[in-house]
């Protein structure tokens, strides 16, 4: 993985394209999918692979793969992306892992054994109260009153962050360094690792209505379980 990384750190975007509705592709997204796909399906011989860039068949053992997480980032030199991939079987995760080439930290979660970075076990944050949570964001085409609840937010409590990588504000949230994420309009690879990052370091992942969240949900709220409902009241309308 740290190779691989390696090539996003040293990478610069050449034939950026659009894809309709869904941001920007680089040859390196391509590039880095192509490499992840045979190494894992080796790893877990009969295993498909879905990736964000080449799409892909599910079976009973499924790994979800964003190549490039915050794309958008890497084309403008900002340095927060990720590359983030998961184990699933059927619709339930086993493996998560969520890298950044950039701070060289490898989050990594295994199905009843925690949610790590190197040797240092996670734990979502234990705040409780809205006026101390630092909270983080994603913008896509969405609601307008999405940009209402932002302004609340942003006042409720000690700031809102958008970075454009979800996949790294899940894992920042399993480690404590945020102390919410929510956004709509997600796709299953920008969340297949963060799920199980968040809910092995003890907290909640729910849709925007309170129900578990899962690979098909498209709208997340990741948060300790103590201020997850608060923030379900402040995200109802969406």
């Amino acid at each position: 993985m740290s190779l691989l990384g390696q090539r996003l750190v040293e990478g610069r975007p050449s034939r950026v394209q659009e894809k309709p509705g869904a941001g920007l592709v680089t040859e390196l997204d391509l590039e880095l999918e192509r490499q992840l796909r045979p190494y894992l399906t080796e790893l877990v011989p009969g295993s498909t692979v879905v990736g964000e860039e080449e799409g892909g068949a599910t079976s009973e053992w499924t790994w979800w793969i964003d190549p490039l997480d915050g794309t958008t980032n890497f084309v403008h030199g900002w340095p927060r992306s990720a590359i983030s991939l998961a184990l699933y079987r059927g619709q339930e995760p086993h493996l998560g892992l969520v890298h950044d080439p950039y701070l060289k930290e490898t989050f990594w979660s295994q199905k009843g054994e925690g949610s790590w970075c190197g040797e240092h076990r996670l734990r979502v944050s234990q705040c409780t109260e809205l006026k101390n949570a630092m909270l983080a964001t994603g913008f896509a085409p969405e609601p307008p009153s999405q940009w209402e609840i932002c302004r609340k937010l942003q006042a409720a409590g000690h700031g809102l962050r958008v970075s454009g990588c979800a996949a790294l504000d899940l894992a920042y949230v399993a480690c404590g360094r945020l102390d919410a994420f929510w956004e709509v309009d997600l796709k299953p690879w920008d969340v297949a690792a963060g799920l199980l990052l968040v809910r092995e370091a003890g907290g909640v992942v729910s849709d925007l209505q309170g129900g578990s969240a899962g690979l098909g949900s498209a709208n997340y709220l990741a948060a300790g379980p103590g201020l997850q409902p608060q923030l379900l009241e402040f995200l109802a309308e969406l």
